[in-house]
């Protein structure tokens, strides 16, 4: 059973789709954090530009005491986060990575499906008595490892989105200063890719399939789009026994594959796009396609996300 069909330009804020119950696919910028004085303790306690990759960040406002207060509790902040945090759907007990006397680094496991067994994917966070949370992938990590399926709240086609993995993370950052704090949503956070700097734009596609293979998404990179990086993840989306081992199920994005098999229930990885060149060996606008295939009788979902510099 196929859920999506749809036909997508790679413009910002300009899509086409070709079926009516096709899923919203958002296009975002990518900027860094401008102003962003990380810890100043000493040279050696800086964010850790060289080991982050795809991000998300936020910063919190002012408190009411004034500027001379911090804006982050620090301290808690690292003791809350790697506590057990007893029955979340949200993550695993967090590993400290680095303490200072203004900052404070967590590697944060969190839960990428609402699955069983749940597979977690780590998110490393940065905070600091500025108010500046960061919440990374490490360099080297594809960019689709931020999805998460079936994200709480998931009631409209972007979930998948507006409660990634990064989002998710920042909120455990707030929730861990403050528990009575209101807590942040996708539309509130930036992003930025420290790895790949030229990339200044990404979009995310989904799709569900229940058995057999879907419906193909496809997407179009026009010719003036010259570097852009694709990944891939895809999720058993089943409840399974532990000891099952025959389920399977992938991603196919032109020739290539992202694919899983039970027990271990997701994949994540880079995919490469067969762009087309001309006789002159330009750039061709491309049509590209991605579907989920799985094992029959069980269900799969899947995500392409594409980081791209933009014309």
């Amino acid at each position: 059973m196929a859920f999506f069909v749809a036909t997508w330009w790679l413009y910002p804020h300009i899509a086409e789709s070709a079926h009516t119950r096709s899923q919203p696919t958002e296009f975002q910028s990518l900027a860094p954090p401008l102003g962003f004085a990380a810890a100043k303790a000493d040279s050696d306690t800086a964010f850790p530009e060289e080991e982050a990759g795809f991000s998300a960040y936020y910063r919190v406002g002012v408190p009411d005491g004034g500027d001379s207060e911090p804006r982050l509790n620090v301290k808690a902040i690292a003791n809350a986060l790697t506590s057990d945090p007893k029955e979340s759907e949200i993550r695993e007990a967090g590993g400290l990575v680095e303490l200072g006397l203004n900052f404070g680094i967590v590697r944060l496991p969190m839960y990428a499906a609402f699955v069983s067994p749940k597979p977690t994917e780590n998110v490393t966070v940065y905070f600091d008595d500025q108010g500046w949370i960061v919440a990374y992938l490490p360099t080297g990590k594809p960019a689709a490892a931020i999805w998460k399926y079936k994200s709480v709240g998931d009631t409209t086609g972007n979930a998948e989105l507006a409660n990634n993995l990064l989002v998710l993370a920042i909120n455990e950052v707030l929730k861990a200063n403050d528990a009575s704090a209101a807590r942040v949503g996708h539309s509130s956070v930036a992003y930025y890719d420290w790895e790949n700097e030229n990339c200044d734009a990404f979009a995310l596609f989904s799709a569900v399939n229940i058995g057999g293979e879907s419906s193909p998404v496809k997407f179009v990179i026009p010719r003036t789009i010259k570097e852009i990086r694709a990944s891939a993840a895809v999720v058993i989306a089943s409840n399974l026994d532990r000891g099952n081992t025959s389920e399977w199920a992938k991603v196919r994005v032109d020739a290539g594959e992202v694919k899983t098999t039970a027990p271990r229930l997701l994949a994540v990885s880079s995919v490469v796009l067969e762009r087309e060149y001309d006789e002159d060996n330009a750039l061709k606008t491309s049509l590209h396609q991605m579907t989920v295939e799985v094992s029959e009788g069980e269900s799969a979902a899947g995500v392409v996300m594409l980081l791209y510099d933009k014309p």
